[in-house]
């Protein structure tokens, strides 16, 4: 942990986790908890509230001493809608149709590979899980309803049904439940949908219940313990089971008078049980380049998963972004803006480790903190070097994979002065991931503009193009680079001075730019032309920019 003063504006965590405290101040153990439905994709965006947030206010809970539980409920036994971009994860969508309105755990992987629709696709998001959250206990519903402590609470509320339609009627005056509403939705035995069954009859004593199916018209009695409440009694009938006392939710839940507050209500009077202390977070919209796709989606497969994330960065960066901005505020992410994420948490790692001053007190506080956090409150000592993600991307392609790629990546920044003294064990391995991480992010989701592919000879007509005056300040940066070091700052400062010397305006700049990228790729745009030179050798940079002579 970091020895910096504490400042009087507390952390988001923190104080969220305060207040929580204050809200239960004679508890000693907390039950946390959310949830989410295997529905589809099982996107990054999920990571926010349901495992982030949630997780820091755990571990938060942990440091100052009391006992707490994360609990994340899978849905799996709601209805499959079979939307589009559900029905379309199968070759055969017109066969799919038939899974409308099975549980989810009942519809097949489409893939045929796994035991169900849940197992597939839930694998992306479940086996990277503890690398975004610590010790998350996992729930699937489907299963949830087969322990008494689920059965007495159902009982209980079914019971006590006439009560429970009184109160939700109140916030539903347009379409309420008839008096012989029953809150339960049966497994039809016969076509095994659980969307299309109506509950006519129930059998505590046997705890089995009658149903009609509207889709098979079959009639008959079902184990309870295969069907579910309807959605707002199963929602707080968890919180009863599990005596969960802190649960944040999404935006759709947070108005007020809304799903939320009616199951506080029912929870309270019925079942005389305080309700979770709740707080609402923002969702997770996803970008490609300059268009906002909206929100992530899990049905609708928009998004990308943990798994995705891990094969182009570090966990803990998806978790300082995370955790960083109030948990309010829209956040958007893109696979192709990933550079610039990992580039935000290298600079709130040299903020922390006093390697970069920061001005503002209250911003300066929020960045460490939440640097803190992402590492679950054990920060790992620094070990001395951080490989800009910009110079892996243009490292990544101009060495070879493996151990003796990486070894030439280390020589090359040795030689620039990026690297100023022979790495150690941890530095290699650091250098040796972010290659790694660079080349999976060039091969899958850079700009066309980034990738590199040096022609043996300057493209055909390139030179015959560049005017005399151009010509003239290639030349002049040639003649300067043959007398300084070949350190990535030197080539920028020589790139400025030229731009001094021949009073270059910016126009002027970015078409000198756009010739020596001609010169060196072919194209009008590539990567940050200083560090990509600087991993060129010397005299090979020079000898090329000399070739504009032969014009």
């Amino acid at each position: 942990m970091s020895s910096h003063p504490k400042p009087a504006m507390l952390h988001w965590v923190d104080k969220l986790t305060d207040d929580l405290i204050t809200h239960w101040p004679d508890n000693k153990e907390f039950h946390c908890n959310c949830g989410i439905s295997v529905s589809g994709r099982q996107h990054v965006g999920r990571l926010r509230g349901e495992i982030v947030l949630t997780n820091a206010v755990v571990e938060e809970l942990k440091r100052k001493g009391f006992s707490a539980t994360h609990y994340l409920i899978l849905y799996t036994s709601d209805p499959w809608k079979g939307k589009d971009a559900q029905l379309n994860a199968f070759k055969d969508t017109k066969e799919a149709k038939k899974y409308i309105n099975w549980r989810l755990v009942d519809v097949p992987d489409p893939t045929g590979k796994h035991a169900s629709w849940i197992d597939y696709y839930w694998k992306a998001f479940g086996k990277p899980l503890p690398k975004f959250g610590k010790n998350v206990q996992i729930i699937r519903t489907h299963e949830f309803y087969q322990t008494e402590e689920m059965k007495t609470t159902i009982i209980a509320l079914i019971q006590q049904k006439d009560k429970v339609r009184t109160i939700l009627n109140k916030y539903r005056a347009e379409n309420p439940f008839p008096e012989d509403w029953i809150p339960f939705n049966p497994l039809c035995n016969k076509c095994h949908r659980i969307g299309t069954t109506t509950a006519l009859e129930v059998d505590l004593e046997k705890y089995k219940i009658r149903y009609s199916c509207s889709e098979c018209e079959d009639e008959d009695w079902s184990d309870m313990r295969l069907g579910k409440l309807t959605w707002r009694l199963e929602w707080l009938a968890i919180w009863y089971t599990l005596n969960i006392h802190f649960e944040p939710y999404g935006k759709d839940h947070a108005t007020p008078g809304g799903s939320r507050d009616s199951c506080i209500e029912v929870l309270e009077t019925v079942l005389d049980h305080p309700g979770p202390y709740g707080f609402w977070n923002e969702w997770v919209g996803y970008s490609e380049g300059r268009t906002d796709h909206g929100d992530m989606t899990s049905s609708g497969f928009i998004g990308f998963t943990p798994t995705t994330w891990l094969k182009y960065a570090e966990p803990q960066i998806l978790r300082y972004l995370y955790l960083k901005p109030p948990p309010r505020r829209r956040i958007v992410l893109g696979l192709d803006k990933l550079p610039s994420y990992i580039s935000e948490y290298d600079k709130a790692e040299r903020i922390y480790h006093n390697i970069e001053s920061f001005d503002d007190p209250s911003e300066l506080h929020t960045i460490r903190r939440s640097y803190e956090i992402a590492h679950f409150n054990k920060v790992p000592k620094y070990i001395g070097f951080q490989l800009d993600i910009n110079h892996a991307i243009i490292l990544g392609q101009l060495v070879e994979e493996g151990k003796i790629g990486t070894r030439k990546a280390i020589d090359k920044l040795l030689a620039t002065g990026i690297l100023s003294k022979k790495p150690t064990a941890a530095v290699k391995t650091h250098i040796q991931s972010r290659l790694t991480l660079a080349r999976n992010w060039i091969k899958d989701c850079a700009p066309p503009h980034l990738h590199i592919d040096i022609p043996d000879e300057i493209p055909a007509g390139i030179i015959d193009d560049i005017d005399p005056d151009m010509q003239m300040i290639v030349i002049a940066l040639a003649e300067t680079l043959k007398t300084i070091s070949w350190k990535q700052e030197e080539i920028k400062t020589a790139m400025m001075d030229l731009k001094t010397e021949f009073k270059l305006s910016r126009k002027k700049m970015t078409a000198f730019f756009g010739v020596l990228y001609q010169i060196f790729l072919g194209t009008s745009r590539g990567p940050r032309f200083a560090p990509f030179i600087a991993a060129l050798e010397q005299d090979w940079v020079i000898e090329r920019l000399y070739q504009v002579k032969n014009k």
